[in-house]
């Protein structure tokens, strides 16, 4: 099952006060117009379908909180049921 990542400007998530990108030059490159991609790990990349181009990897409390009440980030509830079934599977298994 693919994970669910949504787009955001890159000017919102640095609005996080601990935004530090690990990848230095690639952000260079970027405006604060430049979509980026939060995933369901909290994770930061530049694409939303190669995650080799990381931008952030810091998944703390505080970023989880500012993801969630600042971002509004949240998994879609018609994918949540996706979510349950697959941790379900693992657990058994399959």
């Amino acid at each position: 099952m693919r994970k669910y990542c949504k787009a955001y400007h890159l000017q919102d998530v640095r609005k996080f006060q601990e935004w530090d990108s690990q990848q230095i030059s690639a952000e260079a490159a970027l405006s604060d117009e430049s979509v980026v991609y939060l995933w369901d790990d909290y994770t930061v990349t530049t694409s939303p379908i190669h995650q080799d181009t990381l931008l952030f990897t810091q998944v703390t409390p505080q970023w989880r909180e500012f993801c969630s009440q600042t971002l509004h980030f949240t998994i879609p509830e018609d994918l949540l049921y996706a979510y349950a079934q697959q941790r379900e599977n693992n657990a058994n298994g399959l």
